[in-house]
C-alpha cells in the first residue's frame, strides 16, 4: 500500500510540475516576430517640466503604417496606403536585435543610424517601446494586426 501511495504521490507531483512549466510561453523574439504587422496605436512624449507622459496624437498617415519584425533580424517598415511624405519609399528595411532578457531593442538603419530603446511591454497583441534620443524621450504603443 505504501508503494502505491508513494507512486500516486510521485505521479501527482510530476503532473503538477509538468503543468507548472508552461511550454506554450513564447520568447521575446517569438512575440516580436509573431505578428505580420505591428501598427501604431499611441505615441507619447515625456514632458520634463511636469515629469509625465503626454499624448502626441498620431497623424492619419501614421495610423496605417505597418512594422514587421522578421526572423532574419530585419524589420520592414511599410508606409501603408497613406504616406506622410509622398516622396518617401513605400517600405524601408533595416536590422534589429533584442537583448537576451528581451528588454533592450536596437534598431539599425545605415541612412539614419542606430537607436537603442527599452521594451516596456511585449505580448502577443501589444508592444510598448521607449526611446531616448539626445534627452528627448518618446514612447510608442503598437498593436498586433
Amino acid at each position: 500500500m505504501k508503494i502505491t501511495l508513494k507512486s500516486l504521490l510521485m505521479v501527482a507531483v510530476g503532473a503538477f510540475l509538468m503543468t507548472a512549466c508552461n511550454k506554450d510561453s513564447k520568447s521575446p523574439e517569438e512575440l516580436l516576430t509573431g505578428p505580420s504587422c505591428w501598427s501604431y496605436v499611441k505615441n507619447e512624449t515625456f514632458n520634463v517640466a511636469t515629469n509625465q507622459w503626454q499624448d502626441d496624437p498620431l497623424e492619419d498617415c501614421e495610423k496605417d503604417d505597418c512594422i514587421n519584425f522578421r526572423d532574419d533580424d530585419t524589420v520592414v517598415f511599410d508606409e501603408g496606403a497613406t504616406k506622410c511624405d509622398p516622396d518617401d519609399p513605400q517600405s524601408t528595411t533595416f536590422s534589429w536585435s533584442l537583448s537576451a532578457d528581451g528588454k533592450t531593442l536596437t534598431l539599425s538603419d545605415p541612412s539614419s543610424g542606430t537607436f537603442t530603446g527599452t521594451v516596456v511591454e511585449l505580448s502577443e497583441s501589444r508592444f510598448v517601446f521607449e526611446l531616448n534620443i539626445l534627452g528627448f524621450r518618446s514612447r510608442q504603443t503598437f498593436q498586433a494586426k
